[in-house]
């Protein structure tokens, strides 16, 4: 009798566990996550947008690659400019340059200058021409001074070109037609020691210039300014 009162209780634990399984699988059923049902309305809705969201990025991958190109574009733009910005300042420059050497336009610098007098004494038994200053005198010291580097030459302010002349007169020399009287003063642009140096050679020019009686008196110069030659002046 003992073991049939044991079997309804052990049943009934069974059961209760089992319905408490049940029961809690049910609970773990309502509470999942449902899959949301779209109908065909959304789906269409769904797809338009996501087409639109294509579009938009392809589109602004296009505008990316052509501002990228623009970009180039306009640096490419802006070098030519700077280029041809140096050209036209390279041609200034070298234009300017020129005027000078030709004469056109003023100059200034440093530079030397070379004063050619007549001798102060002349003996009464020696020619007066042997101790007057000519034409080859001043030729001698144009001549070494532009192999020394010379900018730019003039004789008592006078521009002297390469293709100048200069023509003995008695007293006076003339540069290009015009008379100048001594003592002849001639200026010369560039470096002063350079210049300086080349005319005070041994046996040089400055030298030779007083073993033929002529007064030389030579200076270097941190400011000589002249004027254009006469023919572009006028």
């Amino acid at each position: 009798m003992k073991r049939l009162k044991g079997k309804p209780i052990i049943l009934a634990l069974v059961l209760l566990i089992s319905g408490f399984l049940v029961s809690y699988s049910y609970q773990l059923t309502k509470s999942s996550p449902q899959m949301v049902q779209l109908n065909d309305s959304q789906w269409e809705k769904e797809y338009f947008y996501q087409q639109q969201l294509l579009d938009m990025e392809k589109r602004n991958k296009q505008l990316r690659e052509e501002l990228k190109e623009k970009r180039h574009t306009i640096q490419d733009f802006e070098n030519e400019m700077a280029d041809r910005e140096q050209v036209v300042a390279d041609f200034v420059e070298r234009k300017k340059k020129l005027q000078m050497l030709n004469g056109e336009v003023p100059i200034q610098g440093q530079g030397v200058e070379v004063v050619l007098s007549d001798a102060e004494y002349i003996p009464d038994d020696d020619q007066v021409n042997q101790y007057i200053v000519h034409e080859s005198h001043i030729h001698s010291v144009i001549n070494e001074l532009l192999s020394a580097g010379a900018k730019a030459i003039a004789i008592n302010g006078q521009r002297f070109m390469r293709d100048s002349y200069i023509a003995c007169t008695g007293p006076v020399i003339t540069v290009d037609g015009v008379q100048h009287p001594a003592p002849f003063v001639i200026s010369a642009i560039g470096d002063p020691e350079v210049l300086h140096s080349s005319l005070e050679l041994t046996r040089g020019v400055v030298d030779q210039l007083l073993n033929e009686n002529v007064d030389v008196q030579l200076s270097k110069e941190n400011q000589i300014e002249m004027k254009a030659r006469l023919s572009a002046e006028g």
